[in-house]
């Protein structure tokens, strides 16, 4: 918990060290923002920009006897120094591909922001399973062609 926050707050300061970005969002959504690019795009938008910004993300509380995962703690890290700072931070916990928390979302942005005038997409969700139970697998790839991959079979040796 204490590295995490540690992380958080060697951000925090890079981005206010390097002054306000002009012209930047106010209203923020970051779906993935607790790790990596998502954490790193809300910091700057809150910190950089003076965003209120709202963070969904899929993480694992502690419980007796075990730690929450990092990107709980790097969350719980965010909104503390936003807060102090008098930043608007809100963060749901969940499954964003759940109708439940794709609701809550909605509902949480009506309620207290309005509009959103940037969405962060960073979700690491290689595959999901939709309500309706449908699987879902992601790639990045170009649209309307072809593409052609090599790559290395370490358990084959090929």
């Amino acid at each position: 918990p204490v590295g995490c926050e540690a992380n958080v707050k060697e951000q925090i300061d890079y981005v206010t060290q390097h002054g306000v970005i002009e012209g930047g969002p106010k209203k923020v959504l970051v779906l993935g923002a607790s790790t990596g690019y998502g954490l790193a795009a809300r910091i700057s938008a809150a910190f950089g920009c003076g965003a209120d910004t709202l963070g969904v993300f899929f993480e694992k509380e502690g419980e007796e006897g075990k730690l929450s995962s990092a990107g709980w703690y790097n969350s719980a890290a965010f909104e503390k120094f936003a807060v102090e700072k008098g930043l608007y931070a809100k963060s749901i916990n969940g499954d964003a591909f759940s109708d439940e928390i794709k609701r809550l979302t909605i509902d949480t942005i009506k309620k207290d922001l309005g509009k959103i005038d940037l969405v962060v997409y960073s979700l690491a969700a290689p595959r999901r399973t939709d309500p309706q139970g449908v699987v879902h697998n992601s790639t990045l790839k170009p649209i309307g062609k072809a593409v052609t991959l090599r790559g290395i079979n370490t358990d084959k040796g090929v």
